[in-house]
């Protein structure tokens, strides 16, 4: 087996990234299979390179597999899908260590996957961390949304990577929990 090499992600990763990431939607696995987690929305390989070109992701890889990834974005409201677009309107009124997240260097961390042969040896930790480090002094702040019927998803986010849920969101008749933490 290969060794896990860990980077900031490209424009030229986005057409495996998206493969990857919408194997993994709500609504193309089984109910048995998202208890591993999933994602929410469909990705569009332009869509995840302007992401990746708003803000630097991460992308880990096991010879030529893709093995994980994060990918953030801060891009225009107008530019996100209205589930995102109603989570920008709220951030005036959410608050983090007593301020408003609007008032912080914000970014959104997400969507986010380790590829099941990969999971259970801490290559989301990695990512996430690797993530951090080169965002720091850009930002202040990471936002994610998770559904909350992700449980497997949220318990990793707040239990083992700290981020707090600090609100949370209905689209579509789904809620969803919007988490933060400090970059």
């Amino acid at each position: 087996m290969h060794p896990l090499t860990i980077r900031v992600a490209e424009a030229a990763d986005a057409p495996a990234l998206a493969a990857l990431a919408n194997q993994h939607t709500y609504q193309h696995l089984t109910a048995a299979e998202r208890q591993g987690g999933f994602l929410t929305g469909n990705f569009s390989v332009p869509a995840l390179q302007a992401m990746l070109a708003s803000v630097p992701g991460q992308v880990a890889y096991c010879g030529p597999e893709l093995a994980g990834f994060v990918v953030n974005s801060r891009l225009a409201a107008a530019q996100y899908p209205p589930l995102v677009q109603a989570i920008i309107s709220q951030l005036p009124t959410l608050r983090y260590q007593q301020r408003a997240l609007a008032e912080y260097r914000w970014f959104f961390y997400g969507p986010v996957l380790v590829s099941p042969p990969y999971r259970g040896r801490g290559l989301l930790r990695q990512l996430f961390e690797a993530s951090r480090r080169t965002l720091a002094g850009q930002f202040e702040l990471g936002l994610a949304f998770i559904a909350t019927d992700n449980a497997v998803s949220l318990q990793v986010h707040t239990q083992a990577l700290g981020l707090a849920v600090v609100g949370e969101v209905v689209a579509d008749g789904r809620a969803y929990a919007i988490l933060a933490f400090l970059v």
